[in-house]
């Protein structure tokens, strides 16, 4: 059997595998917008256990569907990725520059009914920028220096570097609110205080997490039902079963899921274009042969992105190289990444050739132990061994396979950027030598600065400019991130559920969404 005929049958057996399962129907269900259930309870399947509910102490982007029913940040983004107001109603970058004052938002409470005011906010920054737990401080310790009060509702960030990310840039875990009250508590990362529209009520940790809706909420209009459970189903034909059973109300679904659900009498939502959430492989440039940029780029070259889309995903994950997806401002229209993103393995034997490998080497990936995943490192496996690369699987834990990685004991990790709500999140973990996803400390001397040019003003388009020239230089540099493609998100529910919205920067609908009777 040739290589290429393998790789179709891997292909072939993966595609048979995700549509096996049995699509038995159930009553079928509609939304009515003139039947609201205010007192509905939401069941929502999640194939990744949380990895801590202290938001400033996680290490995966798959903690942030759940932290964010606890949390609200001091900023949102809405569906396009723009800046709003969330626990702060208002801001403001100086003229210098040099300061970013924030106004909160008038009778915001916590959970403990501790106010959310500016010295709360004071106190979780001095916590990010201080704590020795905490894995978020180099999202923010190159932009904010110390935060001073000025009183009760104003709050001001003394800078020492650019701040025109931070209205993007606080609408993620370095914006999610800790009661004061409650940072110091040892069991916090079990029992969170936020400020969010939900109170945890009790838990399984690793298989179900239940909320129940504050009723002295600050937005009333948010999050339109009373009771809300995270169901923990790593299983892709258990989460399945389960929401055609009446267990559940929605789950994640990829690719040809989309089609079992409806045949299961389910309706599914479908984001209208690629979000910044992507399958990826990640390389520790410190192990193995990755130091080596002919290396990277060889393996760029063997993988089959458009095999990968086409089959396990359905289409609905947009091949490419760059890490933003197209039509996102940080995305460049001016780099030539076709020396990356084309499938070319003839040219990627030549790399490994001219970089003294002609005979390959081997590495081991972990894998977290979900399908999905899975089924992507089979078929990069495949796509490695024709080119000579033998990539050894080694499956785990998510959250298991994440902390190997990022502590430099593994080689490579297959898996999940579950997006941004700022570009700057990612590429300070990517490019920086300090990044939670980059400990080989791969980057280069203008790095550095030319992320900080990208967060100098809050102009989308000066930012847009100066992303083109930060991806230049990365793929002049040769990224250790191997972006497969970006996902287009669906979501299969029961039929009574509406106004579900989906966000490019990634995140779950469920503040917007209604459930009827």
């Amino acid at each position: 059997m040739t290589r290429r005929s393998a790789l179709k049958r891997v292909l072939t057996l993966l595609t048979v595998s995700v549509l096996a399962a049995s699509c038995a129907d159930i009553d079928q269900r509609t939304f009515d917008p003139a039947a609201l259930d205010r007192d509905a309870s939401v069941v929502y399947a999640q194939i990744v256990v949380p990895s801590s509910m202290d938001p400033h102490r996680g290490v995966t982007e798959n903690d942030l569907p759940l932290l964010q029913v606890i949390y609200d940040r001091l900023t949102d983004v809405d569906t396009d990725g723009n800046p709003i107001p969330m626990l702060a109603e208002s801001w403001e970058l100086d003229d210098t520059a040099g300061t970013f004052t924030l106004t909160m938002r008038d009778g915001a409470t916590f959970s403990d009914g501790t106010p959310v005011d500016a010295a709360a906010v004071k106190a979780n920054m001095d916590r990010i920028l201080t704590d020795p737990q905490s894995t978020i401080r180099s999202q923010v310790d190159r932009t904010i220096g110390s935060v001073t009060v000025l009183d009760e509702r104003r709050v001001r960030f003394d800078l020492v570097g650019p701040g025109g990310a931070l209205p993007t840039l606080l609408a993620s875990r370095p914006g999610m609110m800790v009661s004061p009250a409650a940072l110091n508590n040892a069991d916090l990362d079990q029992n969170p205080v936020g400020a969010g529209a939900f109170v945890m009520t009790s838990s399984i940790p690793g298989t179900a997490y239940h909320f129940d809706r504050r009723p002295d909420y600050w937005d009333d209009d948010a999050y339109r039902f009373a009771k809300l459970t995270f169901l923990i189903q790593l299983d892709t034909a258990t989460r399945m079963n389960s929401l055609r059973a009446g267990e559940s109300t929605m789950t994640g679904v990829v690719g040809p899921q989309k089609e079992e659900a409806r045949a299961g009498g389910l309706q599914v939502f479908t984001a209208t274009g690629a979000s910044t959430s992507m399958a990826r492989i990640s390389l520790n440039s410190a192990r193995s042969e990755f130091g080596d940029k002919r290396v990277r780029q060889a393996m760029n070259l063997a993988i089959d992105r458009e095999a990968i889309s086409r089959v396990l995903y359905s289409g609905d994950c947009i091949p490419g190289a760059q890490p933003y997806p197209e039509g996102y401002f940080a995305h460049s229209d001016a780099l030539d990444d076709s020396g990356w993103a084309d499938h070319d393995p003839d040219r990627a034997r030549a790399l490994l050739e001219d970089a003294g490998l002609a005979n390959g080497f081997t590495f081991t990936a972990a894998v977290p132990s979900l399908s999905i995943y899975q089924n992507n490192a089979q078929v990069v496996q495949q796509n490695l061994a024709d080119i000579g690369i033998d990539m050894k699987i080694e499956v785990m834990d998510a959250t298991q396979s994440r902390a190997r990685f990022v502590s430099g004991e593994a080689d490579a990790l297959v898996g999940q950027f579950g997006g941004g709500t700022d570009p700057g999140l990612y590429a300070r973990a990517a490019y920086l030598p300090t990044g939670g996803d980059n400990p080989g400390g791969l980057t280069t001397d203008r790095m550095p600065a030319l992320l900080e040019s990208t967060a100098r003003s809050t102009d989308v388009d000066e930012r847009a400019r100066a992303y083109q020239d930060l991806l230049a230089e990365a793929f002049d540099m040769g990224p250790a991130q191997i972006v497969l493609c970006h996902s287009v998100t669906s979501v299969a529910s029961q039929g009574n559920v509406g106004n579900y919205e989906f966000y490019k920067t990634g995140g779950t609908g469920l503040r917007t969404m209604d459930v009827s009777r």
